[in-house]
């Protein structure tokens, strides 16, 4: 298990305000950050991460040093979080970024693969409407015969095959408000003239060329966007086009296929078809894509500051999946809310909201540090959420952290504590800073103590009435002290 944490947290790189000439406005004025971003810039920094403000006007120019006159260098790992940029504009703010000591953490290769449909479009065969496409210049429509060759396996011989025309990145939602019908795909003549009604407003603006789609019948429940970050769903909410209709959508086959494609932060619009079924319509990259007006966008900017300071939002092994409870939804399990798990028991365990209740206390007294508080144990199969395990600090000045965990009562007895407890503390054992990993118990909770013996704790004395289980002990760790004197050395309170 390897780790590659960041200095520090990573930087928000926003778009700025465009510098359109206003009448009587003086020339050259100071770039200032787009107000549509001003609440996100102010969650981002209030969760730990840096912000900057990007010239996108003089990036979409080609003068790529003037749209970083505002970033620092040395900025490290950055997200980019603006309007939408053409994939070689995208490649060129990477370079520049690289160049100054910056280093944007969704590569282009990876941003280019979720914006652009023939690159999403394989890994999401089975979630999506049949699509195909084909490559055109703008203003160059393929020619009919192109078109007739294209569509042909959209439809099944002797019924009509209903389509959108779009191209490699416009959006295709369900009631297909930004695209081009065609009732029929075997309908060449037809299909020819929408192409080109489609073609010929996009100009300049078109990317790749065009895309045919399969119609669906979805139900009017409206659809739902769902932000992914190192594969973890860390925000649910509506379009942004229909923030009024907020449908909760099934996860379950999207999450393989997010974690497969390998984009680090990504979106998913999801429609859910009249049988029933969840489709995605949309995949973006999570950089541009728009986040709805009234949705607590907290989860997702504590998520960009962990996953871009080098930390997991989950940890897996085997059986057993370890994922982040960060600051804001730990807040709501302390309250004893479900909190989008989905707990064996129906809610969370006293213990479990209790752990979570420590893990915002530390938040808001200012010692939360990514990477270092409390996960929720899961069957990585199921989803099920069984109980919680966690860190109660970072590691101390001398290399000590100490874990504690918690299952649920239908969770107890199959073995899911000793997996998890052995998977965290291989996790923070494999960082520099870290020396021993510790764990105390009662001296009457037996089951704890097993648990810590087959997960390759050992016992090594007592302090303040509790028994001390340590495992882990770096090589440079006090070589020669007694169990007795690393148990006495220093200070180390549970939380």
């Amino acid at each position: 298990m390897t780790v590659d944490p960041a200095a520090g947290p990573p930087l928000l790189l926003f778009s700025g305000a465009p510098r359109r000439a206003r009448p009587g406005s003086a020339p050259g004025r100071r770039l200032g950050a787009d107000p549509r971003f001003a609440a996100e810039a102010a969650t981002a920094l209030s969760t730990g991460a840096g912000c900057a403000v990007l010239d996108h006007d003089a990036l979409l120019a080609g003068d790529t040093e003037g749209a970083l006159a505002r970033v620092p260098r040395g900025a490290g790992p950055v997200w980019y979080r603006g309007w939408t940029l053409p994939a070689e504009r995208y490649a060129a703010l990477a370079g520049a970024l690289a160049a100054h000591g910056g280093r944007l953490l969704t590569s282009p290769a990876a941003y280019r693969t979720a914006q652009e449909l023939p690159g999403w479009y394989d890994t999401f065969r089975a979630l999506t409407p049949h699509s195909v496409w084909i490559p055109c210049a703008a203003g160059r429509a393929p020619e009919p015969a192109a078109l007739a060759r294209l569509a042909a396996p959209l439809g099944e011989p002797g019924r009509p095959c209903p389509l959108i025309v779009t191209d490699w990145v416009t959006s295709s939602k369900p009631d297909g408000e930004e695209s081009v019908h065609v009732p029929d795909a075997a309908d060449t003549a037809r299909l020819a003239s929408a192409v080109g009604r489609f073609l010929a407003p996009q100009g300049e603006f078109l990317t790749g060329g065009v895309v045919l789609r399969a119609v669906e019948s979805f139900d009017a429940v409206g659809t739902a966007r769902v932000w992914w970050v190192d594969g973890e769903p860390m925000l649910t909410g509506p379009h942004p086009d229909t923030p009024g209709l907020r449908p909760v959508p099934d996860l379950a086959s999207v999450a393989p296929a997010v974690r497969a494609l390998g984009a680090r932060f990504v979106t998913t619009d999801l429609a859910r078809r009249a049988d029933g079924v969840w489709r995605v319509v949309q995949v973006g990259d999570g950089q541009v894509s728009g986040l709805p007006a009234g949705v607590d966008h907290r989860p997702l900017f504590e998520a960009l500051v962990t996953a871009g300071a080098g930390y997991p939002l989950a940890l897996t092994a085997g059986r057993v999946a370890l994922r982040a409870l960060l600051p804001s939804t730990a807040a709501r399990v302390a309250d004893g809310e479900s909190a989008g798990f989905d707990w064996i028991d129906g809610t969370p365990a006293e213990t479990t909201s209790g752990g979570a209740g420590i893990a915002v206390r530390a938040a808001a007294a200012g010692h939360y540090r990514p990477g270092w508080g409390v996960f929720v144990l899961t069957d990585a199969v199921a989803g099920t959420a069984l109980g919680s395990i966690g860190f109660h600090s970072p590691p101390d000045d001398e290399g000590f952290v100490e874990i504690g965990y918690d299952l649920s009562p239908s969770a107890r007895g199959a073995g899911w504590a000793t997996e998890a407890v052995r998977l965290l503390a291989g996790w923070a054992a494999a960082h520099p800073e870290v020396r021993t990993v510790c764990a105390l118990t009662e001296p009457e909770n037996l089951p704890s103590q097993r648990v810590l013996e087959r997960a390759g704790f050992r016992f090594v004395g007592e302090r303040e009435g509790l028994r001390v289980y340590e495992a882990g002990v770096a090589p440079g760790d006090a070589a020669g002290a007694t169990d007795e004197e690393r148990v006495n050395a220093g200070s180390h309170p549970r939380s």
